[in-house]
């Protein structure tokens, strides 16, 4: 066993020996430094990171690619978050070097303001007193000159909501980066390959269905010079099925409650209190959406627009239920018009009239409240009606 040992610190001691004499005895490190020392000492000798690190007629070509981790949406504000990290690569030239100067050592691990680094803000940026986008990770520096940066990113990006099918809608949001002070000219933007979705926490509300890739040339009125964005494209579908046991149920009671309404009978007093009930509860819904979502002109949900209706049908039902109730209830001296009579006879069948004096005034009453409940049965046919095509235009 002690041979063996012995030919192991040999062996290391030779390959130690062959790597050192590989070095100029000038180039070594002194002292306590490494050879990391060293090579960061010499390669950022006179090095200024607010310079792009080439000449002013070449351009640099950056390459970047994104990965989403998490995504939200603010609908009170209209605020997107796009939650990831950005990867980024480019060439320096003045952090070149040889690996057998120094050691083998051919990449180094550095604070990031060390080094230039493109200025890749987010255009539609939400926030536009902050554009610190990037955690400050380090960079890796390779002795060809290439750079890669990984930071984390969080961008806050406005968007343009589209509510109409709240809460089964479908939302698409952008963000827009580029460079803020580099033309095409000087920074050259390539997306490479697709951006990846590694979702560490799912959302509650929203799944990500697609997130596209679109790249854009533009020359503003100020600059002859073309300015290069990426702009990521993320469609998201909202996750209905806490919204379908809040609001989509609860309508469907309303409007049911709302149609037995004309099912009681017409002398029946009960349906003033059960309209009112109805009004109670459509009104702390409408109240509760109004916290809920923002105010928006134009794309209303059309749930919010179905329980206003509702609001509307069961208000003017309110009122029918009145009449109907005065048509039974009160006295009347005259007889229904003939014209009305017989609509009411072939709607819902002729009775025999009775022939004394006493009988004449309750036929009189029973033609009036037969008219009562036809008013009501053709007022739940209206209704049905209402409420069928607003659930077909709901679901289209």
């Amino acid at each position: 066993m002690g041979s063996g040992h012995s030919w192991v610190l040999l062996a290391t001691l030779l390959v130690g020996l062959c790597v050192a004499d590989d070095v100029s005895p000038d180039n070594k490190p002194t002292g306590t430094d490494t050879w990391a020392d060293k090579l960061k000492k010499d390669l950022f000798v006179n090095y200024d990171p607010n310079l792009r690190p080439t000449q002013h007629y070449n351009v640099t070509n950056v390459e970047v690619n994104v990965t989403v981790t998490h995504v939200d949406i603010d609908e009170a504000k209209s605020i997107f978050t796009f939650s990831g990290w950005i990867k980024m690569q480019w060439n320096d030239d003045k952090l070149k070097w040889n690996p057998d100067d120094y050691a083998k050592l051919d990449v180094i691990r550095t604070n990031p303001d060390s080094v230039w680094k493109p200025d890749m803000v987010l255009y539609n940026n939400a926030r536009t007193s902050n554009i610190e986008h990037y955690g400050m990770t380090n960079v890796l520096i390779y002795n060809t000159g290439q750079i890669l940066w990984v930071p984390p990113m969080d961008y806050h990006a406005n968007c343009k909501l589209n509510l109409r099918m709240w809460p089964f809608d479908q939302q698409t949001c952008f963000v827009k980066i580029g460079s803020w002070t580099f033309d095409g000219y000087k920074l050259n933007l390539t997306q490479v390959g697709e951006p990846e979705l590694n979702i560490i926490v799912d959302n509650n509300e929203w799944a990500i269905q697609k997130v596209d890739t679109e790249t854009h040339t533009k020359y503003y009125a100020c600059c002859p010079e073309p300015y290069m964005d990426i702009q990521y494209n993320v469609t998201m579908q909202r996750q209905s099925a806490t919204h379908k046991a809040i609001v989509v149920s609860p309508a469907f009671v309303i409007m049911l409650l709302a149609l037995s309404v004309f099912w009681l009978p017409p002398n029946c007093g009960e349906k003033i209190i059960l309209n009112g009930i109805i009004t109670l509860i459509v009104t702390v819904f409408l109240i509760y959406f109004a916290m809920q979502l923002p105010a928006m002109s134009g794309n209303t949900p059309l749930i919010v627009t179905f329980f206003s209706t509702t609001l509307y049908l069961v208000a003017f039902g309110t009122i029918l239920s009145v009449i109907v109730l005065r048509m039974c209830r009160v006295r009347h001296t005259g007889a229904v018009p003939e014209g009305i009579k017989s609509l009411v006879d072939g709607c819902l069948g002729e009775v025999d009239d009775i022939k004394d004096a006493a009988g004449d005034e309750i036929s009189k009453q029973r033609d009036w409240c037969r008219l009562a409940g036809l008013v009501d049965k053709l007022a739940f046919v209206v209704y049905l009606v209402i409420y069928v095509i607003s659930i077909i235009y709901y679901s289209l």
